[in-house]
């Protein structure tokens, strides 16, 4: 038996096994079901690109929680390859990942620094996050087992049926749990592709909120492989990078 089959078979027991109460985890399994298209449709293309904007709260001493934004074109070439251009209240930054080496350059100040990478796009990002904090926004939707640890991690999941997010019909899901609430909005046009996504942190003071919008997706197009590749801009300083 594939390892698919099993997972699916697991899934299917848990999903069966539904209670009310607070003691129980509340699973709707349309959510799942959609969940899951749209997991199924982004991890198998072998390319995109898309636009990706994000806004974001970050606590203020003096005025507590102040809203941030940025937007960042996203360039992908499975397995090893990405390019993302990133502007927002935080700076102009490029990342450039070649399938050896990941390249941070800072537009603003004219900065870069280089750091070795594992050799694959989602080992290089858990990697680069994990070890220098630096954030890939709304990179968990390439992740295999996404929908599997959405369950794992949610005490509720619920289909709230079709509405209007950034223009578009889409399927509308919410889930929670003791630290955050979460929506996604998936395209109901048949692409399953992702829309929208809020994150509420609950669990923190004043409920900070991530806000992501996809737009402008294009499925498997032909990036040549230079655009990856990072070239020393003139008078660039190279910096280091510390690990956190």
């Amino acid at each position: 038996m594939s390892k698919k089959s099993i997972k699916l078979i697991l899934k299917t027991l848990l999903l069966s096994v539904v209670f009310s109460g607070n003691a129980f985890s509340q699973i709707d399994s349309s959510a799942v079901s959609i969940l899951d298209s749209m997991s199924s449709v982004v991890t198998s293309l072998e390319s995109c690109s898309f636009e990706l904007t994000t806004e974001y709260d970050i606590y203020n001493t003096r005025f507590g929680l102040v809203k941030h934004s940025d937007k960042a074109n996203v360039y992908l070439k499975a397995p090893d390859k990405f390019f993302i251009n990133r502007e927002g209240d935080k700076g102009h930054k490029e990342f450039y990942y070649d399938g050896k080496t990941i390249y941070y350059y800072s537009k603003d100040n004219n900065q870069y620094a280089s750091m070795s990478a594992p050799p694959t796009i989602m080992e290089t990002i858990d990697s680069i996050q994990n070890e220098y904090g630096i954030e890939f926004p709304a990179s968990d939707i390439f992740y295999p087992d996404l929908v599997d640890e959405m369950l794992s991690n949610s005490d509720n999941l619920a289909y709230l049926g079709l509405t209007n997010a950034d223009n578009k019909e889409c399927h509308h899901i919410a889930g929670t749990n003791n630290e955050f609430a979460y929506q996604v909005w998936i395209a109901a046009d048949g692409s399953f592709l992702p829309v929208k996504m809020v994150i509420v942190y609950t669990g923190k003071a004043g409920s900070p909120q991530y806000e992501a919008t996809f737009r402008n997706w294009i499925l498997n197009p032909e990036l040549q492989g230079t655009m990856f590749d990072f070239i020393i801009p003139a008078g660039a300083t190279k910096i280091k990078i510390i690990k956190k």
